[in-house]
């Protein structure tokens, strides 16, 4: 179920709809759910020793953590707050709005990067090219709630808020009627939208996955290179208030390792980011993982840089169970799709939407959504 409170407008009201940007509408959206997550046997770490030990042995070559600490699912029924961001074009009324899921490290601002008019502003792209777009902070992120980060933080239960949200966006209870729904999503938000697709099949008209690869040979190198800390104390400014089960990459240099490729981006951008940079729970860490996805069958395509160094490894141009690049290999978890296509930006990291490739790789984006109108 799913219900939209209206705040300050009202005394009586209790979730908030105010203007925000030119056609732009901010909606504080309340989200029932019931999800079956993973008992993880882990206490928030008591300090960032403790942190660091349980990092350094579920990166290890070696390491068999999750299957120590997972005892089976448990399920979850709770009510979140998830604040959002929905953009209608200048151009009139729209029967296709994009649906956009943000990775770790960043919150919803990752897909308007420096605000109207910037080059690395992926909606108004979207808004160009004549579609709506949503774009919202994930569970645990940025304005929405904050609740347990190991218990309740976890991918089935943000993949449950997405499917909720789509079908809110289908119902016309967001105040507009859309009869094209399109996914788009970054790094963890791409295996949020993998993980949908899984569960329920055609819930999306089409699916954009960025950042993304089924790769997970560079997966522990990179979560080793995060450099995690106990977010609390990695910025007590922003995150003072969260529990220890909240992380946060350590610096700059940890963002730059694993998100950019040098030199091919604005320093400033990497500093706008690094002061920006969202959270990450343990839950979410100790959850991740993409299953096939055997019953969607609408059109797919995978945008990932080709220096991507958390699903590549630095190099995605490796071949993998026949394939002659990682990104293309993505086909194996969707078998039933005909529509399959893949983009590699050159000189481009993890963070493809910071590079300077951004506005090429957008075009490439919108063009293809074009063909499936």
């Amino acid at each position: 179920m799913l219900s939209i409170l209206l705040l300050a407008l009202s005394a009586s009201a209790a979730a908030l709809v105010a203007r925000g940007t030119p056609n732009c509408e901010q909606v504080t959206v309340s989200v029932d759910i019931t999800a079956n997550t993973a008992v993880i046997d882990v206490e928030p770490p008591r300090n960032q020793s403790e942190l660091t030990g349980l990092v350094s042995q579920f990166t290890s070559e070696t390491s068999n953590v999750t299957s120590q600490i997972h005892y089976g699912q448990a399920k979850l029924n709770a009510k979140y707050d998830i604040w959002s961001l929905l953009c209608l074009p200048p151009s009139g009324p729209t029967k296709t709005v994009e649906f956009a899921v943000h990775g770790i490290n960043f919150d919803h601002t990752y897909w308007n990067f420096g605000g109207e008019a910037s080059k690395y502003n992926y909606v108004d792209a979207a808004l160009k090219a004549g579609h709506a777009i949503f774009i919202y902070d994930r569970l645990g992120v940025g304005r929405s709630s904050k609740p347990d980060g190991i218990k309740e933080v976890q991918l089935a239960t943000e993949v449950e808020i997405a499917a909720a949200l789509i079908k809110r966006l289908r119902s016309g209870d967001s105040g507009h009627t859309f009869q094209r729904i399109i996914g788009v999503g970054h790094s963890f938000g791409s295996v949020q939208l993998v993980g949908l697709a899984a569960q329920y099949g055609d819930l999306l008209d089409a699916t954009v996955l960025t950042g993304f690869s089924p790769f997970t040979g560079s997966l522990d190198t990179a979560l080793a290179s995060f450099g995690l800390t106990i977010a609390s104390q990695q910025n007590r400014a922003r995150f003072g208030s969260l529990s220890n089960s909240y992380l946060a990459t350590q610096s700059i240099i940890n963002d730059q390792l694993n998100f950019f490729y040098y030199p091919f981006f604005d320093p400033e951008v990497l500093q706008k980011a690094e002061d920006t940079k969202a959270t990450v729970t343990l839950g979410e860490l100790l959850t991740q993982g993409a299953s096939p996805a055997l019953n969607y069958t609408r059109p797919l395509l995978v945008v990932t840089g080709d220096k991507d160094f958390i699903f590549c490894g630095g190099n995605c141009y490796q071949s993998l169970n026949g394939s002659t690049n990682l990104i293309s290999a993505t086909k194996i978890l969707f078998p039933a799709v005909q529509n399959f296509d893949y983009f590699i930006p050159a000189n481009t990291g993890h963070g493809i939407n910071l590079h300077f490739s951004a506005p090429e790789t957008f075009a490439q984006i919108e063009a293809w959504l074009a063909r499936f109108k």
